[in-house]
């Protein structure tokens, strides 16, 4: 049996798996370089109009928590179609559709891939908004990092102008995010490549990070255009956090934002060119979700069409 297998219908692609595809440089299987390069090809024949979201649904039987954008684009970052201007992803729970040939599960479990163009989320619907903001601008340019999109945010939850907590989400709660990025003529230019560094400093913004010496010390060269005072500031919201646990993990010579993007589990990002400073600006929204209940006659119309 091979590990993986890959099917083209008409505006879908779908991609079973026996093993979670990595990132690229860190793939623990060479078969997975074999597998990036046949979805490149048959992603490349999808009919992607300009101004439709590029679609990804996620889902495993492993049960253990995964973060679905990074699952379905950050991990095959090397076969993903270029100048997307938006995505939409969710992730599924656990019903995985049968592969149309037999999968090695070398890891144990089968994991599914699903690419379309236009299609909403299958799995999860919004619920009540619990933050929300409008054109905060992100003046630290783009490092390749979510330090930026972390900053800008929590300078605009300090200065009052994101509204939070508009509602509750639970501890342990699911959510989901719709983020638009408003582009300067520098860009940024594709949402596929840019959505691991803006998810995860969206998220990231919102949990309850602490400013105490040694974090101070070790994140002040990481931000050589803002002042001490000001990342002071940004590190100690005295706000109520959306999450609990604090999101950037120091250790000596060592930082790294890790937010819960595990719980996010439907989103959407769409870069539009109409930033009204010289910076990027950034609107969106977090909100609690809930599982979509499905009529048995939509999943049978759904499952005709190949898309489960």
């Amino acid at each position: 049996m091979e590990p993986y297998v890959i099917r083209s219908q008409h505006t879908v692609v779908e991609l079973w798996s026996g093993y979670r595809i990595q990132f690229g440089g860190m793939e623990r299987h060479d078969w997975q370089k074999a597998l990036k390069r046949e979805l490149k090809q048959a992603l490349a024949r999808l009919p992607l109009a300009d101004g439709q979201p590029f679609c990804g649904f996620y889902d495993s039987t492993d049960g253990r928590v995964a973060d679905a954008e990074n699952s379905l684009f950050t991990n095959l970052l090397e076969s993903m179609p270029a100048a997307v201007k938006a995505m939409r992803f969710d992730q599924g729970r656990g019903e995985v559709p049968a592969p149309p040939v037999p999968i090695d599960l070398i890891g144990g479990h089968l994991h599914y891939y699903r690419y379309s163009v236009g299609d909403r989320w299958c799995a999860w619907e919004p619920g009540e908004v619990v933050a929300r903001w409008h054109r905060v601008p992100r003046r630290l340019p783009d490092d390749g990092s979510a330090r930026p999109v972390w900053f800008a945010l929590r300078e605009a939850l300090v200065a009052g102008v994101v509204q939070s907590p508009l509602g509750h989400l639970e501890p342990k709660g699911q959510f989901g995010l719709r983020l638009t990025v408003h582009a300067t003529k520098m860009g940024p230019r594709n949402a596929i490549s840019y959505s691991e560094r803006l998810v995860d400093g969206t998220i990231a913004a919102f949990h309850n990070d602490r400013c105490f010496p040694e974090l101070l010390e070790l994140l002040t060269p990481k931000f050589p255009a803002v002042t001490e005072d000001e990342l002071r500031r940004a590190l100690d919201w005295p706000g109520v956090p959306l999450f609990d646990t604090p999101a950037i993990l120091a250790r000596p010579g060592f930082v790294q934002i890790s937010p819960a993007d595990e719980r996010c589990r439907a989103g959407e990002l769409t870069i539009t060119p109409d930033s009204a400073s010289r910076w990027p600006e950034l609107s969106g929204e977090i909100f609690a979700v809930r599982p979509i209940q499905h009529r048995s006659s939509d999943i049978d119309r759904a499952a005709a069409k190949g898309e489960l």
